[in-house]
């Protein structure tokens, strides 16, 4: 990690006193990082003093439902302090699933899950140095960003066809199904994505997020309440209908399998992958296995490397790889791995993929007719019948 040219601040508000001692412990084991405020429970006007005062580069606010005054304070922070990155603090259950989910929309950077009671918090704190880490590692290039007056916020990457020789060329005879792969900052694109896709969308969506279990559940049900395709949680051995959006379940691995000419999903709890299951790189193997170079794969913001070798699978199969840009992915870590495999790899904004998405469609079946139709020329050429309208 880089060193700070001054130390990284972080807040910690939860009502839990343990849940506060031991984000602070983990927090404080960073020579970086400092953490000048970790209160149970505090005022507006209180906290917005402190911010005022110590300026702290991120939050961890934890919140357990919907209608406390956590979640109206999340609220307050967001509408007057936007540019304050907030981490919420959620129980693994249905009403944080509900909390995380409310708070990504609403701009919060992640979540991290939390037990709920005091006895589980006791055990758990390798799940907090798993997930608390990565965040702040993120967050603090977000912020470093911010203090040298750079956003991050460019256009496309450009990486040099001198050193890099591209793999796979990216034109599959036709899409026969479109798989997302997103980590942090990834749910916030696919409420930009997801609910803008045509209801006639002729192939099946795969997504994977890297969310426990009952969140993805959760992921589901709402996205699927917002979007005009039907929206559900992969279950085991379900049909890939087109028009329909599979969430991958969480704490299960999604393979596409081909059964009796059905193609299916398959879930296992097999070995890890980059420390993540479900795996992007598991899911764009097995698609590949089964459509071939078909195969149009969507790299949301994430960081980490679950999703590279997937890639290149599909590349080198003939499939489409595309990369949310600079501009809408809140981290851009694993976008800049897999643009090294080929520099010709397009990058969309979120708010524009679904129309990218479209258009794709559009000139694959284009192209598609229009081979049919040039291949129909040339038999009748060859039996010697005349190449009229009435020989189609």
């Amino acid at each position: 990690m880089e060193k700070q040219l001054k130390p990284f601040n972080v807040f910690i508000i939860d009502q839990n006193v343990l849940m506060r001692r031991i984000l602070s412990n983990i927090l404080l084991n960073e020579d970086w990082v400092t953490v000048s405020c970790s209160v149970g429970a505090v005022t507006y006007k209180e906290l917005a003093s402190r911010i005022d005062s110590y300026q702290p580069d991120l939050l961890f606010l934890g919140v357990d439902s919907l209608d406390s005054d956590e979640m109206n304070l999340f609220y307050q922070l967001r509408d007057t302090r936007p540019d304050l990155h907030i981490v919420l603090l959620t129980q693994l259950n249905e009403m944080g699933a509900k909390v995380a989910l409310k708070g990504l929309k609403y701009g919060a950077v992640d979540y991290v899950t939390k037990p709920e009671n005091s006895f589980g918090m006791l055990f758990a704190d390798r799940h907090f140095h798993k997930r608390v880490i990565p965040i702040l590692n993120a967050v603090s290039e977000l912020s470093r960003k911010d203090r040298s007056g750079r956003s991050g916020k460019r256009g496309d990457r450009v990486v040099s066809k001198e050193f890099f020789p591209n793999v796979g060329q990216m034109t599959p005879d036709s899409i026969e199904i479109i798989i997302f792969g997103g980590c942090l900052g990834g749910v916030s694109s696919l409420y930009k994505i997801i609910p803008s896709l045509p209801g006639w969308l002729q192939v099946p969506v795969v997504v994977v997020q890297h969310m426990p279990g009952v969140y993805t559940r959760e992921l589901a049900s709402d996205l699927d309440r917002l979007s005009h395709l039907k929206v559900k949680e992969a279950a085991d051995k379900c049909s890939l209908i087109p028009g329909t959006v599979y969430i991958a379940r969480g704490a299960f691995h999604s393979v596409v399998k081909k059964e009796g000419g059905r193609k299916q999903l398959v879930l296992h709890k097999g070995p890890k992958e980059h420390k993540c299951r479900p795996s992007i790189d598991v899911l764009f193997r097995s698609a590949v296995q089964v459509y071939g170079g078909n195969v149009l794969g969507i790299l949301l913001s994430g960081m980490g490397s679950d999703g590279v070798l997937g890639a290149l699978t599909v590349l080198e199969n003939g499939g489409i790889i595309w990369l949310e840009n600079l501009k809408s992915a809140l981290v851009s870590d694993l976008a800049k791995k897999v643009k090294i495999l080929n520099s010709e790899i397009k990058e969309i904004d979120a708010s524009g993929m679904s129309l990218e998405i479209v258009n794709l469609m559009n000139r694959v079946s284009l192209r598609k007719i229009t081979d049919f139709q040039n291949s129909r020329f040339t038999i009748t050429r060859k039996s010697g019948q005349a190449a009229g309208p009435g020989a189609f």
